[in-house]
């Protein structure tokens, strides 16, 4: 499988990498040799991540706390990955969220907080790690993770969760 999907060396970065398909990703990716970068709010699931995929996949992976609503967060993490790898090949925009209720009962407040996260919060990873790494290295590739909720409408909750499937993969 290593000839098709061959990410030796290659470094990615996953958003949302303390549970869920953020978790799938970083083990499909270390599989193949992608040195991962963890990215989440929850320090202790995405240490326990990298912790089983150094073992799994003898990786050089790490974890960085992040809350991807917050430029300066996510800045410095980009520091700590361009200083130890020299490089960002990959970006997965994995994190999201969504509130859970009809959009008559949402505030303002729980909708901003979808917005920042789903679609901000993306928007700033995607220009600072372009800016840090791919454009001088005329490489990299940006993956915005979406939800298939937003092409049924709101017949579920979480009306922002909804509108956030209109993203798209950057490469550079």
């Amino acid at each position: 499988m290593k000839e098709y999907f061959n990410f030796e060396n290659q470094v990615a970065i996953i958003t949302g990498c303390s549970s869920g398909l953020g978790v799938q990703m970083a083990h499909a990716l270390a599989n193949q040799g992608a040195n991962i970068v963890a990215l989440a709010r929850r320090k202790e699931m995405i240490d326990k991540v990298i912790e089983e995929i150094n073992t799994t996949y003898s990786s050089n992976s790490i974890a960085i706390t992040c809350d991807v609503t917050n430029l300066d967060e996510i800045k410095n993490a980009i520091d700590i990955v361009i200083k130890k790898y020299n490089k960002i090949d990959i970006l997965i925009n994995n994190a999201g969220v969504g509130v859970g209720k009809h959009a008559e009962d949402i505030t303002d407040e729980e909708f901003l907080n979808d917005v920042n996260v789903d679609l901000i919060g993306e928007f700033r990873l995607a220009r600072e790690v372009a800016n840090a790494s791919m454009i001088k290295n005329k490489y990299g590739r940006i993956i915005n993770i979406a939800s298939i909720a937003g092409l049924i409408g709101n017949t579920l909750e979480n009306t922002a969760y909804h509108i956030m499937p209109l993203k798209v993969v950057w490469s550079i």
